[in-house]
């Protein structure tokens, strides 16, 4: 008899059987439970399934430029989330056959990635009412969503990173991956994006933003970047193509400041203009200086102190001789126009480097060091103040040819710094007075090629070796102020949305200068100037702890903007704890510190897909 006679029977039979009447409503009682189960453990494997995807279709498209095969990689990226969400476990539900399958593509410019899952799920109560096993599927999608992003990228240039890091890499080169990897992270596949604008500037002991100033933002130095006395005293100023090697190239220092700010990070003095967003020349804020190197590599004296009556100094790796100073009248060219120059600012350093070569007046012909009516000038320690002498640049040795001495246009850092840790393959091309000098920084700006980036990267930065310290806020500070003042350094907006904001800053190492490349502290030249002027510090041995301090400043003063960019900071091997202790107050939850080539490319593609807002369109 089947079962569908069965029940007929039974509820026809009307003779007493409670365990009859009972067994009979359980089967449908027992049916009913076995599917909500059922249907509970489809239900359940659903939303996992769907949560798995989503997650997996979100980072995978915050990686989605990231191919390399690496744990960051896109791929990678979509399983480590999906199976973050749903376990791959048969046991986990008892389903089987789980398959996860990404997909990647560009459409209409934008990227889509959509990942699809589907498990095979058994049944166990349904089974024994004709359902066997049942197919689950899900899917999601995920894409860039257009806000407006600027993003100022702070890079350390220093000659540093020119050291090995781990995988056949040094710091420079795995820099440079890394920070391409953050373009193209940004860019999700398309050559441009109308919503994005980065920009990229590269620190030292200096910074390179001479060229997006305003004139009125940088003092005047006779001879350097300004010749507006030069008709009034008969001079024709070559121009870069006809042979000025003096030229200044864009690099800025001498900010003005106040010594020994205290160790409040949220107050900065008056008068400390190295710690704001005001630009020199607005308001009281001091115009800024041309940042200048003597015109050689940092000499040395031939009996230890210097001596303005001896006859040469002797420089180390410059000219075949190593004596650029000899009083060797067939080394010296004297065709052209008898420059003299009032060099404001560096007329003592100039003084102090050039003295030596008045010997008597009856080799005045070679004096560099000269009285303006051309007559011989004595050397005297008293004269070094004196406003009765001129450089005549026509004397100083070697510097109107190319031969000797680098064009400001040509006078390029070297891009190939920093992929080997060998000196002489790092070392940044001289002599020039704008020796140390990064390349020019790049502004923000919206609808770049996604090329034009990856080629400043390339070519713009390179370890500036041998060069003498790390000064971090010089890169923070102008990072900063090129960032948000978008009344100066203007960028079209392409929509009515504010913008989000991030400044990125990196840096392998600890605020420093040090004078062993020269071996003179008085010839070392920085942001602030000759170092030995103590312009921040009345002591030198607290000069690191002030530029420490100025660094917090600036970071407190970026925190107080109305809409204050997002600080990140990559910290490569710099583990000092008072380091770690102001970047964690600068970037709260957003330091990154990384020893190794991997950690550092995975720092900054962690942060590019932070600042990519995404969102699911399915």
């Amino acid at each position: 008899m089947g079962f569908t006679s069965f029940l007929r029977t039974l509820r026809e039979d009307r003779r007493a059987s409670t365990l009859a009447m009972m067994a009979a409503g359980l089967i449908p009682a027992i049916a009913g439970l076995g599917a909500a189960i059922d249907t509970g453990r489809m239900y359940v494997v659903k939303s996992q399934l769907q949560t798995g995807v989503d997650a997996a279709a979100l980072a995978g498209a915050r990686a989605f430029a990231v191919t390399d095969g690496s744990s960051s990689s896109r791929t990678a990226q979509v399983n480590a989330y999906f199976y973050g969400n749903f376990p791959d476990d048969p046991a986990y539900m008892g389903v089987t056959d789980l398959v996860l399958t990404p997909t990647f593509e560009v459409r209409g410019g934008i990227n889509l990635t959509t990942v699809r899952a589907e498990a095979t799920l058994p049944m166990s109560f349904m089974r024994a009412f004709g359902f066997d096993d049942t197919v689950i599927k899900a899917v999601a999608k995920a894409e860039l969503q257009p806000r407006p992003l600027e993003a100022m990228v702070v890079l350390d240039d220093t000659g540093s990173m020119k050291a090995n890091l781990s995988g056949g890499r040094t710091r420079m080169t795995a820099l440079k991956e890394a920070a391409s990897d953050f373009v193209n992270i940004l860019h999700q596949g398309a050559d441009s994006r109308r919503d994005l604008a980065i920009g990229f500037i590269g620190y030292d002991v200096t910074v390179n933003v001479g060229g997006l100033l305003p004139a009125s933002a940088v003092a005047p130095v006779e001879g350097f970047n300004s010749f507006s006395q030069a008709a009034a005293w008969g001079i024709t100023v070559p121009n870069y193509a006809s042979g000025n090697f003096l030229a200044w190239k864009g690099c800025v220092m001498a900010d003005q400041t106040v010594r020994d700010v205290n160790a409040t990070r949220t107050t900065s003095e008056p008068g400390a203009w190295d710690l704001v967003r005001s630009l020199p020349g607005e308001g009281s804020h001091p115009r800024v200086q041309p940042y200048f190197v003597p015109p050689m590599y940092v000499p040395k004296a031939t009996t230890g102190n210097a001596d303005p009556t001896s006859n040469y100094y002797n420089i180390a790796n410059v000219e075949p001789d190593n004596n650029l100073y000899r009083l060797d009248r067939s080394a010296f060219g004297t065709t052209g126009a008898d420059y003299l120059v009032r060099t404001e600012l560096y007329r003592q350093y100039l003084y102090d480097y050039y003295i030596g070569l008045n010997n008597g007046a009856a080799t005045a012909t070679d004096d560099v060091i000269r009285r303006i009516d051309g007559s011989y000038y004595t050397p005297s320690a008293a004269n070094r103040a004196a406003n009765d002498w001129v450089v005549n640049w026509q004397r100083i040795p070697h510097y109107y040819d190319a031969t000797h001495w680098l064009d400001p246009a040509s006078a390029r850092v070297n891009a190939n710094g920093g992929i080997t840790d060998n000196g002489n393959q790092n070392t940044t091309p001289m002599p020039s007075p704008n020796w140390q000098c990064p390349e020019p920084a790049m502004p923000v700006a919206y609808g770049r090629q996604r090329s034009a980036y990856l080629n400043h990267i390339a070519n713009d930065h390179g370890a500036i070796y041998p060069a003498n310290g790390t000064i971090h806020h010089a890169g923070l500070l102008w990072g900063y102020r090129l960032l948000v003042r978008d009344d100066v350094f203007t960028r079209s907006n392409p929509t009515n949305e504010a913008p989000r904001r991030a400044i990125v800053f990196m840096t392998d190492g600890v605020n420093e200068i040090g004078e062993s490349q020269n071996g003179f502290l008085d010839r070392t030249f920085t942001w602030y100037g000759r170092w030995s002027d103590s312009r921040i510090a009345a002591n030198q041995s607290n000069t690191e702890t002030q530029m420490l301090r100025r660094f917090e400043k600036v970071c407190a003063n970026i925190q107080r903007e109305a809409n204050p960019p997002e600080v990140y900071i990559i910290a490569l091997v710099a583990n000092s704890t008072a380091i770690s202790n102001a970047f964690n107050a600068c970037a709260p939850g957003r330091v990154y510190r990384t020893s190794s080539t991997d950690e550092l490319r995975r720092a900054f593609q962690d942060v590019a897909a932070e600042l990519v807002d995404l969102h699911l369109v399915q």
